[in-house]
């Protein structure tokens, strides 16, 4: 049984790392790096198998390192069995495998919902292994982890009623001179009990509920009525906001939308409608009916999250978008994958040759700024700019971007 703890000086019973390596010499490697840079308990199995049995009699580690080719129970096996288990731990991948199955087992990983799943090259030096242990403790104090959030759904639509539903707004930027043009309405809902919720705390139940037409008309009014007070500050920038498939296919849409711009004044093409490329096929003609209709009267149509839907490349030639934006997906993996590189140089050479202005979202650092010139993006998006702002900071922050 190769299963045995390291002891090492200041334990940390709520901090340990496991280590799942199946070549003695790896092994030892391993565990003498991680002795000298953690105070925790160092756990080590040599396959899957063991692994799995040391979890039954301990709590989740901090830190799981995972081989990917081992005797009995491999390294796909084993994250697999993480995920029914739904085990909170980091996890990072170590193998040498090619690049391409450690990020399909990454991928993998992720979708069946592991969190922070990362990878780490063999041989694993000893500088790597510090970067990332350094990257999760400073995580851990920036993100401690909140308590489940319960909500009712009374709750739910009176927040949507009163106005706690608020957009804040990211901007975009011009790839080429770098001055802010627009901005995406991201939603908010600013809850007096707990202050600020992000979408992914309330959304699919608001979908569940039936009340996606009511949340969108009230992100569009609000979302509208600061673009025109933005225009009257001498602010020239458009704005995005993000429309739901059950609100195309409802043929007053377009109406409600032309409605709002005049009663604010605001004019047509200062507007983008994003949607979501996996959620245009239901009922396609009422799609294209209002979509059709939108473009008519100079509203922009964008196909978010380019590259992650099922039918893509027929919905982009089939729909009247004048944008498409490139998920971040791709954009944050395109400096150390190739393969993501080549989906994003090849999504933006799409766009250029369709006559669509290219978006891409995710940009975090002034690596991705420099690629995704170089490549000929139009606009840019991320926290490499500045996140999501209410809507009288994003006018202070504007107006030093302009």
């Amino acid at each position: 049984m190769l299963s045995h703890q390291v002891a090492v000086p200041n334990n940390e019973a709520e901090s340990s790392i496991l280590i799942i390596e199946d070549d003695q010499f790896q092994r030892s490697l391993l565990v003498r790096m991680a002795s000298n840079l953690f105070s925790g308990r160092i756990s080590v199995a040599g396959n899957g198998k063991e692994a799995l049995a040391m979890l039954d009699a301990i709590d989740d580690p901090s830190l799981i390192l995972c081989d990917l080719n081992m005797p009995e129970m491999d390294g796909v096996e084993f994250l697999r069995t993480l995920a029914q288990r739904e085990v909170s731990s980091h996890i990072a991948l170590v193998s040498a495998a090619t690049k391409d199955v450690i990020e399909s087992v990454k991928q993998m990983a992720m979708s069946y919902g592991l969190r922070n799943v990362t990878q780490l090259r063999k041989p694993v030096h000893f500088q790597q292994l510090a970067t990332l242990l350094t990257e999760l403790t400073q995580r851990s104090i920036e993100q401690p982890v909140n308590p489940s959030l319960t909500l009712n759904d009374s709750e739910l639509l009176s927040a949507i009623d009163n106005g706690q539903m608020q957009p804040f707004f990211q901007p975009h930027i011009c790839a080429k001179t770098g001055r802010v043009i627009g901005a995406e309405a991201l939603i908010r809902w600013i809850k007096p009990d707990t202050g600020m919720l992000t979408p992914d705390k309330f959304l699919n139940r608001i979908f569940q509920l039936g009340l996606t037409h009511k949340l969108t008309q009230q992100v569009l009014t609000s979302s509208i009525k600061a673009c025109a007070e933005w225009h009257s500050q001498g602010l020239e920038c458009h704005v995005s906001v993000n429309v739901a498939p059950s609100d195309l296919v409802e043929l007053s849409f377009a109406d409600m939308v032309f409605s709002l711009l005049e009663e604010h004044n605001l004019p047509a093409n200062r507007l983008i409608l994003e949607v979501t490329e996996t959620e245009i096929c239901p009922h396609l003609a009422r799609s294209l009916d209002t979509m059709s209709r939108l473009r008519l009267n100079g509203v922009g149509v964008s196909l978010d999250d380019f590259g992650t839907g099922h039918s893509s490349m027929i919905q982009l030639l089939t729909s009247p978008f004048t944008e498409l934006k490139i998920d971040q997906f791709f954009v944050q993996q395109m400096l150390v994958s190739g393969r993501h590189r080549a989906a994003v140089e090849s999504s933006l050479l799409l766009a250029k040759n369709l006559n669509l202005t290219s978006v891409a979202e995710g940009v975090e650092t002034y690596e991705h700024v420099e690629m995704l010139q170089k490549m000929g993006c139009d606009v840019l998006q991320g926290f490499h700019y500045a996140k999501a702002m209410p809507k009288q900071e994003f006018v202070s922050w504007a107006k030093k971007h302009i």
